[in-house]
């Protein structure tokens, strides 16, 4: 898993311009500099594969 492939899972439908993860119909909520996201929601493996990779390296804030 890489970014781009993570971007391409995850699209529109759950990138926020932050960097955090968040949708309101297949909920999910996750900020960066949070160790936990909430999901509640069916999610593939490939799905949750990338929200672990973004949670991963995109969950360091830098301000």
């Amino acid at each position: 898993m890489n970014e781009a492939k993570a971007r391409e899972i995850l699209g529109e439908w759950f990138l926020q311009k932050d960097d955090s993860l968040y949708n309101n119909v297949r909920f999910m909520d996750w900020h960066p500099g949070e160790e936990r996201a909430c999901l509640d929601a069916d999610f593939t493996a490939d799905e949750l594969e990338a929200i672990a990779w973004w949670m991963r390296h995109k969950g360091q804030r830098n301000d």
